[in-house]
């Protein structure tokens, strides 16, 4: 079973209250073929994410605080097959590590603040934070990890910069069609040019020669 398709089943079991059989039995129809034994085995991955970190994650932020002298934590939502409503990721850069998730629409800072707030236990510095720039996931990183500092996701900086470019280059290239698009078109030419007219029988110049003196 594709990634694509597994969110889209996953969320209908949640918010349907069906059996997965069922979801598997609605996404064959569509002609998605669909392993169930894959399908227990991500939904359990996905359970365990929603629950929280277990050991073999403490011991992967303990091995990147020995090597890096703390921790960077980053917050993500993720929407896959445009799925609402999305799920925040909570992960540790250095390591490469999923922590935790919650799968809210439109969290506020508050309930942000009490799902990160056991995370702050941890004996582990924070050597900074990161996330894009929703107001209340920024609000809720810095409330709870002040004395780390905050930036944005580098990607989701410069798609934002980019996304205003894209559109002034969008409604040039339509004035370009607009304005151009009228003109005629430039006639293919083909063998050897054709000379100048008046000159079609005129005699090739002869080199100039020294005049004797």
């Amino acid at each position: 079973m594709g990634w694509m398709s597994w969110p889209r089943a996953r969320w209908r079991h949640e918010h349907d209250h069906c059996q997965l059989v069922e979801r598997e039995r609605e996404l064959r129809q569509r002609g998605l073929l669909v392993n169930e034994r894959t399908v227990g085995k991500l939904y359990r991955q996905f359970l365990a994410l929603l629950g929280g970190m277990t050991s073999q994650h403490q011991q992967r932020l303990e091995t990147a605080v020995q090597q890096h002298g703390g921790l960077i934590w980053a917050i993500d939502a993720l929407q896959p097959e445009g799925s609402d409503p999305p799920l925040y990721v909570l992960f540790e850069v250095l390591s490469n590590t999923p922590i935790s998730a919650l799968q809210e629409r439109n969290p506020t800072a508050e309930r942000l603040h009490a799902w990160l707030q056991p995370y702050t236990q941890l004996p582990f510095s924070v050597l900074a934070t990161l996330s894009d720039g929703e107001k209340a996931v920024v609000a809720a990183l810095k409330t709870l990890w002040p004395a780390a500092p905050h930036q944005r996701c580098q990607l989701h900086f410069l798609n934002n910069l980019a996304q205003g470019a894209l559109e002034v280059d969008a409604r040039l290239r339509q004035h370009l069609r607009d304005e151009l698009g009228a003109l005629a078109a430039v006639p293919e030419v083909s063998g050897p040019p054709a000379p100048p007219p008046g000159n079609a029988s005129a005699p090739p110049l002869s080199p100039a020669r020294e005049m004797p003196t």
